[in-house]
């Protein structure tokens, strides 16, 4: 790799380290804002602020213990295909896969200092959510999208070259 390459992806890192950062900080400041002033009404019942604690489905300190190590592969499992240098992973799919990783690492953090993750969002009857899992859906999401149109081009390709392997052998035969 060339200095300036490296230059180049050191600089991406720094990037996505910035996202990762400010991602976490504005859920982590969010949540703290909304634990301390409580509940707030943004528009007429259908959209609220409130503080609601998401427990374990099992309230006991294993089933916590369990819930927390398997976050934190899950992380680290993601961490290490963002520093990848796998030529199928490119730069969207790191950023977008950042994204995940950052809203995991904030929802980890709650559960570290908190006990249990604060979601304080409440749309109409959809479930209480937080900006870090916004972030984890759409990184998710959107990773899948990219994946099923990879997936889909390399079976075109693949169809359209037997198509042709049966054409040569149909005009041979």
């Amino acid at each position: 790799m060339k200095k300036e390459e490296k230059k180049k992806l050191k600089k991406f890192y720094l990037v996505l380290a910035v996202i990762i950062f400010m991602i976490i900080f504005m859920d982590q400041f969010s949540k703290a804002l909304v634990v301390h002033y409580g509940e707030m009404t943004l528009i007429t019942d259908k959209m609220v602020l409130k503080s609601v604690e998401i427990q374990n489905g099992i309230y006991d300190e294993t089933a916590r213990g369990v819930n927390i190590l398997t976050n934190l592969v899950i992380v680290g499992i993601i961490l290490g295909i963002i520093k990848s240098d796998n030529q199928f992973i490119t730069k969207r799919i790191k950023i977008l896969l950042s994204l995940a990783f950052a809203g995991g690492v904030s929802n980890i953090i709650d559960r570290l200092c908190r006990g249990s993750v604060v979601e304080f969002i409440h749309i109409g009857n959809f479930p209480t959510f937080n900006m870090a899992d916004v972030c984890i859906l759409i990184g998710w999401v959107s990773f899948v999208a990219i994946f099923a149109s990879f997936s889909a081009k390399e079976l075109s390709k693949k169809k359209s070259k037997t198509d042709e392997k049966d054409e040569d052998n149909s005009s041979n035969g």
